[in-house]
């Protein structure tokens, strides 16, 4: 179902664009005074790019609210969200730099990241969920004055709210962090990130102590899949076992293929089900070359253990909102 057919985009997608310079090969990690040469170098679009993109390849009607500026990292990431198909209606040019860049090297399976932004991120104005009046807001880890503000528009007008995570020197008790987790409808941390936001060393005590925040929380637990907690329910969901090529944006595509099944309007747990085989499949190739379309994710899908849903299950929002 898309926005001509409804009058509503399905989803919308907030946050920043990077431009990632990836080094590979390198014989030793960096360190100062000496210099390495890698043996490739990779240049692609990252940050929320890869959330919009996978989204974008499961043929979900999806517009993605970034700034870009006149630098050279902005033209790179606007060309080639042209030849990847990407709607630009919320893109919101800029007549300045805006510098976001991201450098990544990889030694002995160990990544390393040194990262600029060179401005501040901001919410959109209020007046793209008026234009656009998406079904479902995925929205980057913000936890400010502004993106609280903004949350709170997006609820107000009945959009539902899908938030990933981040690393960061941030935990439960940090002012903005309950407040921005109680207006979500779904949290999406990877472990590592739940268990460092709670301060638990178990998922499941982690997870406990965020669904007394958050109506639903999902938790990815890389090649063993993934743990949800929504209305009491648990759901435990084990990834297929796969000769993994790269394991970067498999979290962007996890969180693509919830999504996707939300608006398909498929029930909570095939829509885990979902998640953890967008995420499984975005692993077997390079970058963004191993997303799915719908027709692949739902093939693959069908074919892991438990794919039959039960009888009477009901669609995802339903499971949610009863």
């Amino acid at each position: 179902m898309s926005r001509e057919g409804t009058g509503r985009s399905e989803v919308l997608v907030v946050g920043e664009y990077f431009c990632d310079l990836i080094f590979a090969g390198l014989s030793n990690v960096p360190r100062p005074g000496a210099e390495f040469f890698a043996g490739g170098l990779t240049v692609r679009p990252g940050g929320a790019y890869n959330m919009a993109l996978a989204l974008t390849r499961l043929g979900i009607d999806t517009s993605w609210a970034v700034d870009f500026g006149t630098d050279l990292f902005s033209r790179l990431v606007l060309e080639q969200s042209a030849r990847d198909h990407l709607d630009p209606a919320a893109f919101n040019l800029l007549a300045y730099d805006v510098q976001r860049v991201s450098a990544a090297f990889t030694h002995a399976s160990e990544r390393g990241f040194i990262s600029y932004s060179q401005t501040e991120v901001l919410p959109p104005p209020v007046a793209l969920l008026d234009r656009l009046r998406p079904q479902w807001l995925l929205q980057t880890f913000r936890f400010s004055r502004p993106w609280l503000d903004f949350l709170r528009a997006a609820r107000a007008r009945d959009i539902r709210i899908f938030a990933d995570c981040a690393h960061g020197d941030f935990t439960l008790e940090t002012p903005g962090v309950r407040e921005f987790l109680s207006l979500v409808d779904i949290f999406s941390p990877n472990e590592a990130e739940a268990l460092s936001l709670t301060g638990r060393h178990e998922v499941d005590e982690a997870l406990d102590d965020l669904t007394a925040i958050v109506p639903a929380v999902l938790v990815k637990c890389g090649s063993l899949g993934a743990s949800a907690i929504a209305r009491g329910r648990h759901f435990d969901v084990a990834a297929p076992s796969v000769e993994v090529v790269d394991t970067v944006g498999a979290g962007d595509a996890f969180n693509a293929g919830f999504l996707a099944g939300a608006v398909w309007e498929s029930g909570f747990e095939e829509c885990v089900r979902l998640a953890v085989a967008c995420g499984t499949l975005s692993t077997l190739g390079a970058g963004n070359a191993a997303l799915p379309d719908g027709a692949e994710l739902s093939a693959y899908a069908a074919g892991l253990p438990g794919a039959t849903p039960p009888p009477g299950s009901v669609s995802c929002l339903a499971f949610l909102t009863s």
